[in-house]
């Protein structure tokens, strides 16, 4: 186990509520979460979203359930 690891661990606070879970049920949790750290950490940081790419589009219109016979048909 490394430095880093044991940050991880130490950040990763977590208690258990209910149940009786065995050692390696809760040491599996812990390299769980210990992996999901360290991916979270090395992930580079998301790009905000370009204004110019973005098209946004009105909401469809409901088409009527019921035409009446004669009615204007569009």
């Amino acid at each position: 186990m490394t430095a880093d690891d044991r940050t991880a661990l130490a950040l990763a606070a977590m208690r258990i509520t209910k149940g009786n879970p065995t050692a390696q049920d809760v040491a599996a949790l812990a390299v769980l979460l210990a992996s999901r750290l360290r991916h979270e950490a090395q992930a580079p940081p998301p790009q905000a979203p370009q204004a110019e790419g973005r098209v946004e589009k009105l909401p469809l219109r409901p088409r009527p359930s019921f035409t009446a016979p004669g009615a204007w048909a569009s």
